[in-house]
């Protein structure tokens, strides 16, 4: 390819993820807990966990949410609790809804320094809508029972994210190569009625992205852009964070690289499929995903014989912890990210997603213009460039 060529390709792909962002919500210590509501529950009807989810003067009172001394975020599952005398006993724990909603065109960054983990802990940071699955639901950090494979939580250390939608919506294989992570299953739309609530998932290859090992390495970063182009995550381990992540500094996309999980606009219209979506952040214990004989035996089948004979002992759950440096959301210029929208509690699901609650058109996001879709329509074409680039440069 000649060099003129190969120079205007190389500049218009460094123009996919070239936008300007200002901050919309800043969320570190206490500000953090003040932008949250407490989803309280006596018990988990949809995920099955062997949970109690507190309300926002029990958490507190029992120190499952408060500011550490260096001024981060401590989210926790209660350790103190002995269980031991009740069979039914179920352990207290925190589901968080945040009471902003967040609208397209928005990239949401979450650094912490800790995530939950141990046998029979279920850990969930994702955003869903208000009318769950009409509105969608964008999984960041989350471990998947799947249809199609395994899927583990408890002691595993790699990561999936996903897409969950109730209309035609997939990622299509072909874009494995712009991506870093590995697709796991392309299918998107989630149809609860016949129990299909999977998504679209792509498994994070970096290492130490989830569970013990993520806490190891002194936590890291997970981002998300969820704009007219398309919606892509990206995980990075503390040593590996993009210096324009933290601290003073507007984040930039461009520079990133190939992103962990990429679902462009062209098979899953991130317009259509996706309302305002609540940031959602809690711990779950046993149920759905953990519990199951065939996921719990993977890792844990030495500790215990099932899920359920560790809830009563409290000491199984003094690494079921976030600890949280900042959360912070950012809206592209010129965008339609301003925050809109009632905040109402959409309730979990079996995938730790919403409820039914209804919501009106005006909660939608707007139109994207016809511009901004075709360069949704662009923006895939030079995703699929950068492998061509990339092999020109060998």
């Amino acid at each position: 390819m000649p060099f003129g060529r190969l120079t205007l390709l190389a500049t218009t792909l460094g123009l996919a993820y070239a936008q300007k962002y200002t901050l919309s919500q800043d969320l570190a210590g206490q500000n953090f807990l003040n932008a949250f509501k407490y989803n309280e529950s006596d018990h988990d009807p949809t995920n099955y966990g062997n949970v109690k989810y507190l309300s926002q003067s029990a958490a507190v009172a029992a120190n499952l949410t408060y500011v550490d001394g260096n001024g981060r975020v401590i989210v926790k599952v209660d350790n103190k609790t002995n269980g031991v005398t009740d069979p039914n006993f179920g352990r207290n724990s925190v589901y968080l809804m945040s009471t902003q909603p967040m609208n397209i065109g928005s990239l949401l960054i979450f650094d912490a320094a800790h995530m939950p983990f141990g046998c029979s802990v279920w850990p969930s940071l994702f955003t869903q809508g208000q009318n769950w699955p009409q509105q969608g639901e964008i999984d960041i950090v989350v471990r998947l029972l799947l249809l199609t494979g395994p899927a583990f939580v408890n002691l595993e250390t790699n990561n999936r994210f996903s897409l969950k939608a109730s209309d035609t919506c997939v990622q299509p294989s072909s874009i494995a190569s712009n991506q870093t992570g590995t697709i796991t299953s392309t299918n998107c739309t989630v149809v609860p009625s016949q129990g299909i609530t999977e998504g679209c998932v792509v498994t994070e290859t970096k290492q130490n992205s989830f569970g013990s090992g993520f806490a190891s390495q002194g936590g890291g970063v997970f981002a998300m852009l969820w704009d007219a182009n398309g919606i892509a995550m990206w995980y990075f381990g503390r040593s590996g964070v993009p210096s324009n992540i933290g601290g003073t500094a507007l984040p930039d996309p461009a520079t990133w690289g190939k992103a962990s999980a990429w679902y462009p606009a062209s098979s899953c219209d991130p317009t259509k499929h996706f309302g305002p979506q609540i940031i959602t952040l809690y711990i779950d214990i046993c149920g759905a995903f953990a519990n199951p004989p065939e996921i719990f035996d993977a890792t844990c089948g030495t500790k215990a014989p099932n899920c359920s004979s560790l809830v009563q002992d409290p000491t199984n759950y003094n690494d079921a912890y976030w600890e949280i440096n900042y959360l912070r959301v950012f809206n592209q210029v010129g965008s339609n990210a301003s925050t809109s929208g009632s905040g109402s509690n959409p309730g979990p699901s079996s995938t730790g997603s919403g409820g039914t609650s209804s919501t009106s058109s005006g909660d939608m996001p707007k139109k994207t213009s016809a511009a901004s879709v075709g360069g949704a329509r662009m923006r895939e074409l030079l995703f699929m460039s950068a492998s061509l680039l990339g092999l020109l440069s060998l």
